[in-house]
């Protein structure tokens, strides 16, 4: 079973709705830096199962992924 990833549930909280954000914006401040390509493909499932029933993929620019919060 795949883990959950490593959102701080009070970042994402605070993203404002309708506004654009990057998974580093809401991951935990204590999450290794070099674990977050691994964990953001595990946030961007977790959004695309609907596990954030308030958060959408946005834009996929290639590079980064930009989430909206509704």
């Amino acid at each position: 079973m795949q883990s959950k990833s490593h959102i701080d549930d009070n970042k994402l909280d605070k993203v404002p709705n309708g506004h654009p954000f990057e998974y580093k914006d809401v991951v935990c401040d204590e999450f290794p830096v070099e674990s977050h390509s691994e964990d953001g493909v595990k946030f961007k499932s977790e959004v695309e199962n609907g596990d954030y029933k308030n958060v959408v993929i946005e834009k996929h620019t290639g590079s980064h992924i930009l989430y909206r919060k509704l």
